[in-house]
């Protein structure tokens, strides 16, 4: 346990030094939780829904932290439904549904293989493996191409893709 760690999550979270849990808010609780957590350098780290309650700031702090805080060695898996949230953090991506692993990949695995991005209606042809109207046109996954540019992943898009084809672990 690293009281140093602690001290510099719960300031990174602008939570007093002498936290006591029964005065705080859910989310100033959810913070001193992973303040605590992080201070631990468990090898391994599971967080089941880390940023439900915290506003928009304090996902931000929390990606903050954990970054600051990860090593070779240390190992966090992130449970969650708020995907966004934490896309930006990941390199390695398990999809679940059920028993059955329908996606095991590393970010980089999946960005060489799909390419994510919107489309116009008069845009939409046989490349699409997958898509859903936004505001900003269809949301698409298509299999990139080598002369295709490297696009962010979309885990949300993604997610809604792999659970409706209900393939396996392959890319």
């Amino acid at each position: 346990f690293s009281d140093e760690i602690l001290q510099g999550c719960l300031a990174d979270f602008e939570l007093p030094a002498e936290v006591h849990l029964g005065q705080l808010s859910m989310g100033q609780r959810k913070k001193a939780y992973i303040a605590f957590a992080m201070a631990t350098n468990t090898k391994y780290l599971l967080m089941d829904e880390p940023t439900n309650g915290l506003d928009i700031p304090s996902k931000s702090q929390f990606r903050k932290v954990i970054a600051q805080h990860m090593t070779e060695e240390r190992t966090v898996v992130i449970s969650t439904h708020q995907v966004h949230d934490v896309e930006q953090m990941l390199d390695h991506i398990l999809i679940l549904d059920q028993r059955s692993v329908l996606l095991n990949a590393t970010m980089q695995q999946i960005q060489d293989h799909y390419t994510f991005e919107y489309r116009s209606p008069q845009e939409m042809d046989d490349t699409v493996l997958y898509a859903e109207p936004t505001l900003q046109g269809n949301a698409v996954i298509t299999k990139r191409q080598e002369s295709d540019a490297e696009t962010q992943v979309n885990l949300e898009l993604l997610f809604n893709y792999k659970t409706t084809q209900k393939t396996g672990p392959v890319l």
